[in-house]
């Protein structure tokens, strides 16, 4: 859902013959069609990349493009699998740019180890997803602060592109911080670093 928000968006603004979309995503029933729909909906072209080569092959064919989407599977931090995908998306003939898609409903716990097993890939940012799933976003952002990734969108909804946003720093604080209730250290943190002198979110 998350990439394809980002397609459309860019689509709106720049015309499909400057995108193509890649899922290298072998894992999920249904996931090549569900993104070839999408694909044929916004009239680009789409490839399904099962390995290094056929990857190489398929950004090969689309050089020409302003943006190429890679659709990755949407693994647990804990999949075997995960050597597979990290492997597959390390080329040194193309500048792939990683970006960690986080869940705002994730624990703190998991959150940490999330990042510590992406780490490896060298996400150039992160996107926040689920945020009108959750009242308490505060394990997310202090990941993200904690391993200083730029954030790059947040998304709210199931809306195609509507509910994908840049963030702003004072109002994901603003959403979900009460005035009524004393802040605790985590809070003030957070306040601190997110606060007024932050635009978008860059932490």
């Amino acid at each position: 859902t998350t990439i394809a928000k980002i397609a459309a968006r860019f689509r709106m603004r720049h015309g499909a013959n400057q995108l193509a979309l890649i899922t290298t995503d072998n894992y999920r029933i249904g996931a090549h069609e569900q993104l070839s729909n999408f694909a044929r909906i916004l009239e680009v072209p789409m490839r399904v990349a099962s390995s290094h080569e056929e990857l190489d092959d398929a950004l090969t064919d689309f050089i020409d493009k302003r943006l190429v989407l890679i659709d990755t599977a949407g693994m647990s931090q804990r999949d075997l699998r995960l050597t597979e995908q990290f492997k597959l998306l390390r080329d040194d003939k193309f500048e792939i740019k990683n970006y960690l898609v986080l869940s705002a409903t994730t624990e703190t716990r998991a959150m940490r180890e999330v990042m510590n097993t992406f780490e490896d890939i060298h996400p150039k940012a992160c996107i926040l997803t689920k945020l009108d799933e959750t009242d308490c976003p505060g394990s997310a952002l202090s990941a993200i602060i904690e391993n200083q990734i730029p954030l790059s969108y947040v998304t709210d909804g199931q809306r195609v592109p509507e509910d994908l946003h840049y963030p702003d720093a004072e109002k994901l604080m603003a959403s979900f911080v009460e005035s009524t209730v004393m802040p605790d250290e985590e809070d003030i943190a957070l306040s601190v670093l997110l606060g007024g002198h932050v635009q978008h979110a860059t932490v």
